[in-house]
């Protein structure tokens, strides 16, 4: 695995890691969540590594990446620069790119692909465990506001899922918790994730958790108090995967609802799991995936 800190124009680092065929016409740059780091993508990394050149990076704030000085630097514009400047430095301008991304890898992909020009720069999206971000709050308050008994609940049933958004909204009380009761969160995360016990997610140094944790409670903070990206003004052409683990701690199976009405070329593959469906059923993962990239082949 080779790697690399990339700069931005805004003094962050992003630690870089990419591996497999460097002459391969086939490239995925895989994106990784909250709380999260690159290692998130491990067995595919090794999986993928094999047929294509594959690339991750921990986003700004996440593991090895440092940190922006303000919290304005986790805006979504910020986070797809870093897209733009991770795709040229890893295989120019000119070719095509798979992205795949897992909750806010996923976020920020959906953002990246609904401006046209950025559209462009991809072969693919495979989005991970995360509907559009937009599509997040038109299912949740429109619903609310419907007035319908039935999709007054799912909302219901959403809004208590998505508590620590909320949550993480309050200044210092989340960091100093995670801070002052890092195993503790840890372990209790872990034990709802769904991941079998033998996952290395389980065997995280206190400091490899705050890594993971801290930093990035910022980009809950600027995404519901400076917006996210509005869904395109047109179809999104490119085609796209969704995966929905219909046991999600974190997102009900609901708010993937009318994704087929902006996506025209749009492949949903659903499983009875939690959150981190590619770590706990990789086998089942790197399959559909592979499936879905083969299908675009030349």
């Amino acid at each position: 695995m080779r790697s690399k800190l990339v700069p931005t124009k805004d003094g962050v680092n992003l630690y870089f890691v990419e591996s497999g065929n460097l002459n391969s016409k086939e490239v995925i740059l895989f994106l990784h969540g909250y709380p999260d780091t690159h290692q998130s993508w491990s067995n595919q990394l090794e999986f993928f590594s094999e047929e294509y050149r594959v690339g991750a990076f921990d986003i700004r704030g996440a593991g090895r990446s440092s940190a922006p000085l303000e919290r304005s630097g986790y805006r979504i514009q910020e986070l797809m620069n870093d897209v733009d400047l991770i795709l040229n430095s890893f295989v120019g301008k000119d070719t095509l790119v798979h992205a795949v991304g897992h909750d806010w890898g996923a976020v920020i992909l959906w953002s990246y692909i609904s401006t046209p020009e950025r559209e462009k720069r991809l072969k693919s999206f495979t989005a991970v465990s995360c509907p559009h971000p937009m599509m997040f709050f038109k299912n949740v308050f429109g619903k609310i506001f419907s007035l319908k008994p039935d999709k007054v609940s799912e909302a219901i049933q959403q809004i208590l899922k998505s508590y620590y958004i909320f949550f993480f909204q309050i200044p210092y009380i989340p960091e100093f918790l995670w801070q002052n009761f890092t195993e503790e969160l840890w372990r209790l995360l872990m034990q709802n994730s769904g991941l079998p016990e033998r996952d290395p997610m389980y065997g995280l140094t206190k400091e490899e958790i705050l890594s993971h944790t801290v930093n990035c409670i910022n980009l809950y903070r600027e995404a519901m108090q400076s917006g996210v990206q509005p869904l395109p003004r047109n179809p999104i052409q490119l085609p796209v995967a969704l995966f929905i683990p219909e046991d999600d701690l974190a997102l009900t199976p609901e708010l993937y609802d009318e994704t087929e009405n902006f996506v025209r070329n749009l492949k949903v593959y659903r499983i009875q799991a939690n959150h981190w469906v590619h770590r706990e059923r990789p086998d089942w993962f790197n399959e559909n995936l592979n499936s879905f990239l083969s299908s675009l082949k030349n």
